[in-house]
C-alpha cells in the first residue's frame, strides 16, 4: 500500500514538473530609448527634424526573447496591455502620468523567437525631470508548436481544399493571389505553399485579412500572393498549434542624460 501510495505521490510531482516546465519562458532586454522635451516657449519653429511634430516624448525599445515558444505574425485583435508612465522629478518625488503608448504592430524575428516592443510617453509635467519609468505588461500572442497540413487545390473560385481546419474556401482568384474564406483557424496560418504538377513550388505570402463576427459565428478572409501564376496542384500550409497570450512584463527606467 504504501508502494502504491509513494508511486502515486511521484506521478502527482512529475505532472506537476512537466506542466511547470511548459510554461513560456521569456527574458526582456532594453536595447535604446529617446528623451525629448518641449522647446522653450513651446516654440512650433523649433521644435527638432523627425520628431512627427511631438513637443515632448519619451520612448523606449525591449526585445522579448521566447526561449521554448514561437511568437506569431497572425493579426491580434486584443489590446489589453498595460504599461504605466512615472515621471521622477529632480528632487526625487514623482508624478503618474497614465497610460503609455505601446506599439502595435511589432517586428519579429526570422526565427519568431524574439520580438521588437516599443513603449512612450508624450506628456511631461511643468517640472524639472530626471527620468521616466515605465512599467507593466504587454501582451504578446505565441505558439508552442507548428502543424502542417496537406490538401489537393483546385486554382478555381469556389474550390474546397480539405485541409482539415473547417470548411474553407477559395473566394477570390487572382493571376498571382488568392482568397481563402472560412472560420477562425485561417487566421492560425502561418505559412502556404503549392507544389504544381512539374514539381516546382510556390511559396506564398501573407496579405490582407479581414474578421467579421463574434466568438462562434466568425468569418474569415485571407489573402497570400506568390511570386507566379497561382496553378492547381498540392497544397501544403503550416499552422500555429497551441496559441496562448502571454503577459510580457515591462520595467524599465530611461534617464534624462543631459
Amino acid at each position: 500500500m504504501n508502494k502504491i501510495c509513494k508511486l502515486v505521490v511521484t506521478s502527482l510531482f512529475l505532472l506537476n514538473t512537466s506542466a511547470y516546465a511548459e510554461q513560456a519562458a521569456v527574458s526582456v532586454k532594453q536595447i535604446g530609448a529617446s528623451f525629448l522635451e518641449a522647446p522653450p516657449g513651446r516654440e512650433k519653429n523649433l521644435v527638432p527634424m523627425g520628431s512627427m511634430n511631438a513637443q515632448e516624448k519619451v520612448e523606449t525599445h525591449l526585445i522579448a526573447t521566447f526561449k521554448n515558444r514561437l511568437i506569431t505574425d497572425m493579426p491580434f485583435f486584443s489590446n489589453d496591455s498595460k504599461v504605466s508612465a512615472i515621471a521622477i522629478l529632480s528632487d526625487k518625488s514623482t508624478v503618474e502620468l497614465g497610460p503609455a503608448e505601446v506599439s502595435s504592430f511589432r517586428k519579429v524575428s526570422e526565427d519568431r523567437k524574439r520580438t521588437l516592443i516599443s513603449v512612450s510617453v508624450s506628456r511631461l509635467p511643468d517640472k524639472p525631470v530626471a527620468g521616466i519609468r515605465f512599467s507593466g505588461s504587454v501582451k504578446v500572442q505565441v505558439a508552442i508548436s507548428e502543424v502542417r497540413k496537406t490538401a489537393k487545390f483546385e486554382a478555381k473560385v469556389g474550390s474546397r481544399p480539405e485541409l482539415g481546419i473547417g470548411q474553407i474556401s477559395v473566394a477570390v482568384l487572382d493571376a498571382n493571389s488568392f482568397t481563402l474564406s472560412g472560420g477562425e483557424a485561417l487566421e492560425r496560418i502561418s505559412a502556404i505553399k503549392i507544389t504544381k504538377a512539374d514539381g516546382s513550388t510556390l511559396t506564398g505570402q501573407r496579405g490582407a485579412l479581414s474578421r467579421q463576427g463574434e466568438t462562434g459565428g466568425v468569418r474569415v478572409q485571407t489573402q497570400w500572393t506568390f511570386p507566379g501564376p497561382v496553378s492547381s496542384g498540392k497544397l501544403d500550409i503550416t499552422m500555429y498549434d497551441a496559441l496562448e497570450t502571454v503577459d510580457v512584463p515591462v520595467s524599465v527606467v530611461v534617464a534624462k542624460p543631459y
